[in-house]
């Protein structure tokens, strides 16, 4: 029987429009869903950053503290203090944000005084010291408590994106058959908040995906330090070696063909996620 051919017909109160057949196959979008996973998606990415954010902080303040004189470093400073006193509350990091604050308004309060009356730029190196201890101790705390754990089991987790349904099914199969566990997102879009609510060893890409390619989504997964524990692996239906190696120095690990089968696909992912750096060295 072909359900296709049957139709089911609604009643409509008088005065009232039918909608199109494709307005009836269509579902409503929830709005509240819809931005939730977006903040889901920015939070992720901010997150990602406070390493980087950390990095440039330390070594404003470094500068700062050897030559307190200066203007220019003293205002490098601030600029990093104060956008960290907006940014992480926006995000939920509450402790973060009251730890940027404190260095901030000190900083403020001292370019609001006159000249005559700020004392010797060491008194503020001084006075800034210990906040500015606490803020980059709780920058540390942030980052490792964001910083996804590996799995407590001994499963390999992997996360496989690729736009091709019957591929995805095929590969995640072949690799769950293995031991592996495996989820599965279609396209880059939904690659960040996975990256950020289910922990994993390795992400497998596909190369050409819808708006994207590996070696695209590898430069940025790249860029930032959070992500920077997880083995990137290429696997994909070209055979152009030069297309292999784009991905390679775009930054995954691996790039193989799919003609190389499951075994040997587990067997590279195993291996870049046993490997202490992200060197990209295995190829074909």
């Amino acid at each position: 029987m072909n359900p296709a051919r049957f139709h089911t017909h609604k009643c409509h109160a008088p005065g009232t429009r039918r909608r199109k057949s494709g307005d009836d196959l269509a579902l409503p979008t929830d709005p509240m869903t819809d931005s939730s996973r977006r903040f889901d998606d920015l939070r992720a990415r901010y997150a990602a950053s406070l390493q980087r954010k950390r990095d440039a902080l330390a070594s404003a303040w470094n500068a700062f503290a050897a030559a307190p004189g200066d203007d220019g470093l003293r205002r490098d400073v601030q600029t990093h203090t104060h956008r960290l006193a907006g940014s992480a509350p926006a995000y939920g990091y509450e402790r973060l944000g009251e730890a940027a604050r404190t260095t901030d308004v000190a900083l403020h309060e001292w370019e609001r005084l006159a000249v005559a009356l700020r004392g010797e730029a060491h008194e503020l190196r001084a006075r800034l010291e210990e906040p500015m201890r606490r803020l980059l101790d709780e920058l540390d705390r942030t980052i490792r408590e964001e910083t996804p754990s590996a799995p407590a089991d001994s499963s390999l987790r992997v996360l496989l994106i690729e736009d091709d349904p019957g591929q995805a099914v095929l590969i995640g199969a072949q690799l769950e058959a293995r031991g592996a566990v495996v989820r599965f997102e279609r396209g880059a879009d939904a690659l960040w908040q996975a990256l950020a609510l289910w922990p994993c060893h390795a992400v497998v890409l596909d190369y050409w995906l819808r708006g994207e390619t590996a070696a695209e989504i590898a430069r940025m997964l790249r860029r930032e330090p959070h992500f920077a524990h997880i083995a990137l692996v290429c696997f994909s239906i070209e055979r152009d070696g030069q297309v292999l190696r784009a991905a390679l120095d775009a930054g995954c690990d691996a790039a193989l063909g799919k003609a190389e089968g499951p075994d040997r696909l587990l067997a590279v992912i195993r291996e870049c996620v046993a490997r202490p750096d992200r060197s990209g060295a295995t190829f074909g």
